[in-house]
C-alpha cells in the first residue's frame, strides 16, 4: 500500500530541528560566558541530532513526491528540503561556538560578553519567529526577521571592531580575541541563514518569493 503524504509530520520534524538548532546557539553561548566547557560538550555532542534530522526530513521528502496532487504540497516539500540544509548550517555553527567555549573555559576572560550574547539572542528570536510562521502558516511572524539580522550585522561589526582594538593593545590576549571574534562571525552566519529560511517559509505559505524582505521578480533587473 502507497504510503499517504503526511504535511503535519513534516512540519514537526522541521520544527523540531529547528527547536534543536535554536537551544544548541543559545546554550553554546551560555557555555562560553559561564565558561562551562561540560554543556559545551554536550551541544557538540547533540548536533549529532541536527544531521539525522535534516536526513530523515530528505527521505520523507522522497517518499512524499511520489504522491502529491496539490501545488501547497510541492511547494512545503521543496521549501522544507531548501531550508533544512541553512538549519543544519546553523547547527554546525553552534557546534562551532561550543568548540571555541571549550577552549575559552581555561583561558582569562578577556572582557564581560555583552554584543555576543545579545547577537545570540537576536538568532534566537529570528529562529523562533520562523518556528511560529511555519507551526501557524502565518507570515505576520516574519516582519521583524530582516530589521533583527541588520541588528546582529551591526553587532557583528561592533564586536570586530573592538576585538581588534584589544589584540592591537593586548597581544598576549590574541588568541582569546580571535575566538571570540570566530564566535561572532558564526552568530553573524547563523542570522544569514535563518533570513534563509524566513524566506522559504514565506514561500511555502504564500507562493511568493522575497530576498532580504522585498518581494523577488527574476523578470526585473538591477540597473
Amino acid at each position: 500500500m502507497e504510503e499517504r503524504f503526511q504535511p503535519d509530520l513534516l512540519k514537526e520534524l522541521t520544527l523540531k530541528m529547528l527547536s534543536i538548532a535554536k537551544k544548541n546557539i543559545k546554550e553554546g553561548v551560555d557555555s562560553l560566558a559561564n565558561k562551562d566547557a561540560e554543556l559545551a560538550e554536550r551541544i557538540i555532542a547533540e548536533d549529532r541530532l541536527v544531521d539525522d534530522l535534516e536526513l530523515e526530513i530528505e527521505e520523507a521528502c522522497i517518499k512524499s513526491l511520489k504522491t502529491l496532487g496539490k501545488e501547497e504540497d510541492v511547494r512545503l516539500i521543496s521549501g522544507i528540503w531548501k531550508l533544512i540544509t541553512d538549519i543544519e548550517r546553523i547547527g554546525d555553527y553552534a557546534t562551532h561556538v561550543a568548540e571555541a567555549a571549550k577552549i575559552l573555559a581555561s583561558k582569562p576572560t578577556l572582557k564581560p560578553l555583552i554584543d555576543i550574547p545579545a547577537m545570540a539572542d537576536s538568532v534566537v528570536d529570528m529562529i523562533a519567529k520562523c518556528e511560529s510562521a511555519l507551526r501557524s502558516y502565518d507570515i505576520t511572524y516574519l516582519d521583524s526577521i530582516w530589521e533583527t539580522d541588520a541588528r546582529i550585522d551591526a553587532l557583528y561589526d561592533q564586536v570586530f571592531r573592538e576585538l581588534l582594538s584589544y589584540i592591537l593593545e593586548t597581544p598576549r590576549l590574541i588568541t582569546n580575541a580571535i575566538y571570540l571574534a570566530q564566535v561572532a562571525r558564526y552568530l553573524e552566519r547563523a542570522g544569514d541563514h535563518t533570513t534563509n529560511i524566513a524566506e522559504r517559509i514565506f514561500y511555502i505559505i504564500t507562493g511568493r518569493r522575497i530576498k532580504r524582505g522585498k518581494f523577488y521578480d527574476r523578470s526585473i533587473r538591477e540597473v
